[in-house]
């Protein structure tokens, strides 16, 4: 028997491209929320076992890719072996995907994916979506994740530079018309002639709202975006060029929740520094300390600065010698934050959003389209607390390497993945870490930069009953 049914938070949780195990008294569909996030799952209770998971790639203005990478099978040794996986929006069909492996499919411009596991398959699934842009109008390197719905999400991008504008993607996956509102802060608090509110997205729509024409108080622009009913797939492009040159492109689809304590890893610096964006989403001023630490575990940067509740700023990293480095913001009250890196200050560059990367307990993965010019990547894990790490990495020949890395306390550890199809991170005992992925590249014309942050996958039944929902 089924029946409909939903989870509320704190009862079944899933973020990112993570996977929540079903209740124990029934089977059907069941509706994950955690704070902002909204994931429709079948769940087959007799046997504790997910049989369908959808998630949402918002697309792009061109071409691009999806990748899907199903778990290691050793952390998920009860699965059962059968399943499909299939990209709604693609021509691909049924992708073929082996469980511990990786795949990819062709997404056409404009047109939002949407990926479906059924089976074994739908256990532990990770999607991911890319775009290399190298038009003369436009260039960059665009590297996200395939998202959850959401009903509340903080994103980072566009600026008042001319020639610099952001695009907001809305998608509805859902099977009813969601509305949607997305305000702009800036140092003033709400902008709103730059806010656009009550946009009506019907079931399956995709919609692009373009944000421009930043006044002078949106220097460290901040969107927020609220959703009615089972929520919104969303990201954020943001475009840069300084006349007819690139600065560069960077989309993000990874919903930001505040927190006082934020671990943003994977920030690149180079002889740009880098800048964080904070905002403040109470009524509440907030105390923030901004702190950019390397690999090697000095602090290289400290900085405090108050916000106004309500409003945005932009601390700027200056001084910091090129390579890699996690930034953490702690506050006395929940901010938001993210920071933006640039490969150079001249000529053709690029440029990427690094978001907050979640708390990890339990398995987490990122799934990593092919297709970047002289593509590397490298994983990026930090820490609070010190603790230990599984690494996987698929090769695009289905290969895959484990290894074990230790992670002191404020002390972030670079791993090189090279061309990796999809990267899995396991905390092994009664620890956290944060994870984000860097992808790099070059062509003739400049570097590429894309930071991506690794989301959680749940593997254990939830604890508790499928409620029927209320008609």
């Amino acid at each position: 028997m089924k029946r409909w049914g939903i989870v509320r938070a704190g009862v079944a949780v899933v973020a990112g491209a993570g996977l929540v195990w079903g209740a124990t008294e029934a089977t059907g569909t069941a509706d994950t929320t955690r704070h902002s996030d909204v994931r429709t799952a079948s769940v087959d209770t007799t046997s504790d076992r997910v049989t369908e998971l959808s998630l949402t790639c918002t697309g792009a203005d061109l071409d691009g890719t999806v990748a899907t990478a199903s778990v290691p099978q050793s952390w998920a040794p009860t699965v059962p072996a059968g399943g499909t996986v299939r990209v709604a929006g693609s021509a691909s069909g049924d992708l073929t995907l082996q469980h511990g492996a990786a795949t990819d499919a062709k997404l056409p411009s404009s047109v939002a994916g949407r990926v479906i596991a059924t089976g074994g398959l739908a256990t532990g699934l990770v999607a991911g979506q890319l775009q290399v842009d190298t038009r003369t109008a436009s260039r960059g390197l665009t590297v996200s994740n395939c998202a959850t719905p959401a009903r509340s999400g903080w994103f980072f991008g566009g600026g008042t530079e001319k020639g610099r504008v952001a695009r907001l993607t809305l998608v509805n996956p859902a099977a009813t018309p969601t509305t949607v509102d997305a305000a702009v802060i800036g140092s003033g608090g709400v902008d709103k002639t730059a806010s656009v509110d009550g946009t009506v997205l019907a079931p399956g729509e995709r919609k692009v709202l373009t944000l421009g024409d930043f006044g002078p108080d949106l220097a460290a622009a901040v969107v927020h975006v609220t959703a009615s009913g089972a929520g919104v797939a969303a990201s954020l492009t943001d475009v840069w060029m300084t006349g007819e040159t690139p600065v560069g492109e960077s989309t993000s689809s990874d919903a930001v929740s505040p927190a006082q304590d934020v671990v943003i890893p994977g920030v690149k610096a180079t002889d740009a520094a880098p800048s964080v964006r904070l905002a403040v989403p109470g009524s509440d001023q907030a105390i923030v300390r901004v702190r950019a630490i390397s690999t090697s575990g000095a602090v290289v940067a400290d900085q405090v600065t108050t916000v106004s509740g309500g409003a945005s700023t932009v601390v700027g990293l200056h001084g910091l010698a090129a390579g890699s480095y996690a930034v953490r913001v702690t506050a006395d009250v929940p901010v938001v934050a993210a920071v933006m890196s640039r490969t150079g200050t001249s000529g053709t560059t690029d440029l990427s959003w690094a978001t907050a990367a979640p708390d990890l307990t339990e398995p987490a993965g990122v799934a990593l389209p092919a297709g970047v010019p002289a593509g590397s990547a490298q994983l990026m894990l930090a820490a609070t607390r010190k603790g230990t790490a599984q690494v996987v990495t698929v090769a695009a020949s289905g290969d895959s390497t484990t290894k074990t890395v230790a992670v002191p306390a404020d002390h972030p550890v670079a791993v090189p993945v090279g061309d990796a199809r999809a990267v899995w991170v396991r905390p092994i005992g009664k620890v956290s870490v944060h994870a984000a992925v860097t992808v790099t590249g070059h062509d003739s014309s400049g570097a590429f930069l894309a930071t991506v942050p690794v989301q959680p996958v749940t593997l254990h039944q939830a604890t508790s009953r499928l409620v029927p929902a209320r008609g």
